[in-house]
């Protein structure tokens, strides 16, 4: 599903929103985003959905290990740069077969 796609801007966009705007609370709302984005992502490339969700976690660890680390806060930065970077090339660049 492409964002000028016509199921998306007439189907999947206002059922977004709608779903948004009706749900009580932050977290609620975080939730279903959450969850509608990955079936957007789904919809697109299903093959690579078990990336996202792994991809998610460990920038997360990341995250928590800049925070937390007095003294390897650049060591863990440059690291997740070079993981984030390397997905890219890796599943843009390289030709790789997973259908």
């Amino acid at each position: 599903m492409l964002f000028s796609s016509l199921i998306f801007l007439f189907l999947f966009l206002p059922l977004v929103l709608t779903g948004y705007y009706i749900l009580p609370g932050t977290r609620y709302k975080n939730i279903f985003l959450l969850l509608v984005s990955i079936f957007f992502y789904a919809w697109g490339e299903p093959v690579y959905i078990l990336l996202l969700p792994a991809s998610i976690l460990i920038n997360y660890a990341f995250g928590f290990l800049i925070s937390s680390s007095s003294t390897g806060k650049k060591l863990f930065l440059t690291a997740s740069i070079v993981f984030n970077v390397g997905l890219i090339v890796l599943f843009k660049y390289l030709p790789l077969d997973l259908d």
